[in-house]
């Protein structure tokens, strides 16, 4: 927490600096200006001298005249060097003495959010439809939650090299929730005490990373979105999470990206692997053991009619656990196995109306795809039988942007799951997996429809209403019902 804060801390002293610092791109070309007259006088001196010439001429300049134009010359290429300029990133400056650029960025939002029908406090932010309570069995229907825990902070840089230029990015939010415990995948304001406590008070959260990586040659290395994710043409949404069916992945990778006017951009990753898998219980057995990168291949490329984009991934789950106790003093056996999973996804963004609107088509399929997913458990592992059962499931998105005018601009976004019956499945029916709140589902819909306003340049007013239902495998369904209200100040 210190070390975040003091991040933060310096982060925004840069910013209230930067008026002191900055000089208008006029006041700066006057600069230079005034610097090459100067030294084209001192060169005519320079040229005098050379050549012999008539006497009014020769005295227009003195000695001490001329060594107080050389002085000032030299004053002024200081000044000229320390100045800061506008960048090579598009809303940056360069810092004082250096050739690398710097930009800030970020934003400020806050989100209303009132449930009509269910219960999203396991994740109140966003939506999170795989859990929504079954039969509108719940005590927190009609729920209200006002909170500015996704604004962002960021800064970015590039630095020309001879490889061309080197960028780094780093950014974060404040969706970080306070707590003493950590419950894999609960982050809503009441599901910590601690949680509870601060909204009482200060309603503090956490810094947390999103993105901290560098581009160099083709080369991406650090964290940010999984390869197998397209951001760029994925439908705009109020709600932070977006669609159901949809991929939605930050993790640490190694990628190289080679770009062709014909072919496209080719590309290729290794990703971290997260190993995991429930057991009978439905609750994640914690010995997984990964022994090689997540395996990314895509391909991207873009037309007159718009852009589309092809992906596939595989990793592998392994669990490796040795017999002895768990932490309730309960004797457990051991279990190991391994098995390799696979998902393909593919994107299209295709612009009507003369480019001024777009159809946003994405799919994805896998037999295995586990967390690559938005949302589904994964896998189950058969201890019986020594194996790992694994999740097939596909999804569907599909949006539409009508844009009204240059202020308002509206979208629908349709998002579909399905579970296909096979191992998986009847190994979650016959160990009472398929029912209730957690239980696993066999298929679920989600539709956003709102509207945003951008009065002037940098804000966002939006407004969408979300509904969605699952239907869990034995047939018990919960629905979803929200409106979300959203106000965003950006800066960059």
């Amino acid at each position: 927490m210190k070390r975040s804060t003091l991040c933060l801390a310096l982060l925004a002293a840069t910013v209230i600096s930067l008026p002191a610092m900055a000089q208008s791109a006029k006041d700066f070309e006057e600069l230079r200006n005034e610097v090459l007259r100067l030294r084209q006088e001192i060169n005519e001196m320079k040229g005098q001298k050379a050549a012999p010439a008539p006497a009014a001429e020769a005295a227009k300049h003195t000695p001490a005249e001329h060594a107080a134009m050389v002085e000032r010359v030299e004053q002024l290429e200081l000044r000229q060097k320390d100045a800061v300029v506008a960048g090579d990133i598009p809303g940056s400056f360069r810092l004082p003495g250096s050739e690398t650029s710097i930009k800030l960025y970020g934003y400020a939002e806050l989100n209303a959010i009132h449930e009509f029908k269910g219960d999203n406090s396991f994740n109140d932010y966003s939506t999170f439809l795989p859990y929504a309570p079954i039969n509108g069995r719940t005590v927190r229907k009609g729920q209200t939650v006002i909170h500015a825990r996704t604004s962002r902070l960021g800064v970015e840089s590039s630095t020309p090299t001879s490889f061309g230029p080197l960028g780094i990015k780093l950014e974060g939010d404040f969706n970080n929730e306070p707590r003493a415990d950590f419950d894999v995948g609960v982050s809503g304001a009441g599901a910590s005490k601690e949680s509870i406590l601060t909204q009482q008070a200060t309603n503090s959260y956490g810094f947390r990373l999103r993105h901290a990586y560098a581009t160099f040659a083709g080369f991406t290395i650090g964290q940010t979105w999984s390869t197998f994710m397209d951001v760029d043409n994925s439908p705009e949404t109020v709600d932070f999470n977006g669609p159901i069916g949809s991929t939605f992945l930050r993790q640490g990778l190694i990628r190289y990206t080679y770009n062709s006017p014909d072919v496209g951009g080719l590309t290729v990753a290794i990703e971290n692997p997260v190993s995991y898998a429930y057991d009978s219980g439905g609750y994640v057995i914690s010995a997984g053991l990964s022994k090689s990168p997540d395996l990314v291949a895509r391909w991207d490329k873009s037309f007159d009619w718009g852009n589309l984009s092809v992906r596939g991934v595989t990793q592998e789950v392994r669990i490796s656990r040795d017999a002895g106790e768990d932490k309730d003093k309960n004797s457990i056996s051991e279990f190991k196995a391994s098995k390799r999973g696979y998902g393909f996804g593919s994107t299209a963004f295709i612009k009507t109306r003369g480019g001024q609107d777009f159809l946003s088509l994405g799919v994805t399929y896998g037999d295995g795809v586990g967390r690559y997913f938005n949302y589904i458990e994964g896998a189950i592992a058969d201890e019986a039988n020594n194996r790992i059962l694994m999740e097939r499931a596909i999804g569907v998105v599909m949006g539409y942007q009508y844009k009204a005018s240059d202020m308002l601009r509206s979208n629908v976004v349709l998002g579909w799951q399905q579970n296909f019956s096979n191992g998986y499945t009847d190994f979650a029916k016959a160990n009472g997996l398929d029912s209730g709140q957690y239980g696993i589902n066999k298929s679920l819909y989600q539709l956003h429809t709102g509207l945003i306003y951008t009065p002037v340049k940098g804000v966002d007013l939006g407004a969408e209403y979300i509904f969605g239902r699952r239907k869990t495998l034995n047939g018990e369904r919960g629905d979803l019902s929200r409106m979300n209200f959203m106000a965003r100040y950006t800066f960059n």
